[in-house]
């Protein structure tokens, strides 16, 4: 019997430990993609930057706006489907990156607490710039984290690989157009 109770009582205090970790905040999450593209730096910035017309590039997203301001302080409305919120620029250095951070209280229709993107751009080449996009997200609680992680990782990847590939086929025609045109 002492021997029940012994396991009993080890396995209550194991299960009431678990579930205090279970419900406290997640860690930060960083998630990045990048590509080099055959383009000069600021023919990528020009389409890049052009943030009100994001859900052209991100398909995810059925409506993109600017809602007031311009660069740092900038305020984009955005929606998918029937879920709307609002995003407020907090970066904005010309010709190089830029941030938002998501209103995550208000119609974002993803379980975060946190969840902030980072578009920023490096010359490699003359004709040879990477483009990085970067998301940072925090679940609000630890067992989100546990079982949500890996499927948003996948999610991202997605993504970031359809906008990267959009925008660069737009950077591209770009590209060619003004080359074309200079000859």
């Amino acid at each position: 019997m002492k021997k029940t109770k012994k396991i009993l009582l080890i396995s209550s205090v194991f299960l009431v430990a678990l579930l205090i970790l279970a419900f406290t905040p997640s860690k930060k999450e960083i998630h990045q993609n990048e590509k080099v593209i055959e383009a000069p730096k600021d023919i990528v910035w020009e389409v890049i930057s052009d943030v009100g017309n994001y859900n052209k590039y991100a398909t995810s997203l059925t409506e993109v706006k600017i809602v007031s301001g311009k660069g740092k302080g900038m305020v984009r409305s955005c929606a998918h489907g029937d879920d709307k919120w609002t995003e407020i620029c907090s970066n904005w250095d010309e010709g190089k990156s830029y941030s938002f951070n998501v209103n995550t209280g208000e119609g974002f229709p993803y379980p975060f607490k946190i969840f902030n993107g980072t578009w920023s751009i490096e010359e490699k080449t003359k004709n040879k710039t990477k483009l990085i996009v970067r998301f940072e997200y925090q679940f609000p609680q630890r067992w989100m984290q546990w079982f949500f992680s890996r499927d948003t990782h996948i999610a991202l990847d997605e993504g970031n690989t359809v906008l990267i590939d959009n925008w660069e086929k737009k950077i591209l025609e770009n590209y060619k157009f003004l080359s074309h045109k200079s000859k």
